[in-house]
């Protein structure tokens, strides 16, 4: 696992867009798996103005980590989202961008292996330490499946939807921690300092089901960006978890 740590949101973003520009242009047909949220927004915005400067993603596969199951504001589903912070702004084809599918969850495993799997995994990191939406207790061998959200994963995401958690949908569809782990390269991001506790985990190296981004410990070839301020932040945990 690489830590990089960046001075800001914009250096950060910069420096993981660079990633997968790289990966792009060395293969226009590459397979990327794309996460929601704020964390990637500042990513997505360059790699449009990569493909204003002529970076093509006309060939280029995605499949997304996750979806809300009976979104009750379709501005708050994540294919709205990824239309209108990335895919309307970059020139990949609509049935290129893949979505899991609640009725048939699994299938989505095999739809990804049918395109030769993912080559990049981009990855958020939840307060709890969830990807995609893998809650604690999820079994790392979990493949695309359906999750009840806990109280704190919708609590976080009331923001979107009015600041009302009885808007906030209580069931998602998401790649398991096993279809995470097979693509062959994944990017992590974190630049909010919410998040440093699950990063202190990593920090740590202590695979655990309670904080199931530590499953990417196990991951050949994982990129972690945090933002100093996120980094300093779990430094003083981890120190703290040793006095």
């Amino acid at each position: 696992m690489n830590i990089i740590v960046s001075k800001n949101k914009e250096e950060l973003a910069e420096k993981a867009a660079l990633t997968v520009k790289e990966l792009v242009s060395k293969n226009p047909k590459a397979t990327l798996g794309l996460a929601t949220g704020s964390s990637p927004l500042e990513l997505y915005a360059h790699l449009a103005s990569y493909c204003r400067e002529g970076l093509s993603f006309s060939e280029v596969k995605s499949f997304n980590l996750d979806e809300y199951i009976a979104c009750p504001i379709v501005e708050q589903t994540y294919a709205y989202f990824m239309k209108e912070n990335l895919f309307s702004k970059i020139d990949i084809r609509l049935e290129n961008t893949h979505f899991p599918n609640q009725k048939d969850p699994e299938a989505y495993d095999a739809e990804i292996e049918e395109a030769g799997g993912v080559d990049l995994q981009i990855l958020g990191i939840g307060r709890n330490g969830h990807i995609g939406f893998n809650e604690p207790g999820t079994s790392h061998d979990s493949k695309t499946h359906i999750i009840d959200l806990t109280e704190s994963t919708r609590s976080a995401n009331a923001r979107f939807f009015r600041n009302d958690i009885d808007l906030v949908p209580t069931q998602a569809v998401s790649m398991g921690l096993s279809t995470i782990m097979k693509a062959r390269k994944i990017v992590l991001i974190a630049n909010d300092v919410t998040k440093a506790e699950p990063i202190a985990a990593l920090l740590m190296k202590k695979k655990t089901l309670d904080v199931p981004a530590t499953v990417l410990l196990d991951h050949p070839d994982c990129d972690v960006f945090l933002t100093e301020d996120v980094y300093e932040a779990a430094k003083k945990l981890v120190e703290a978890s040793h006095d």
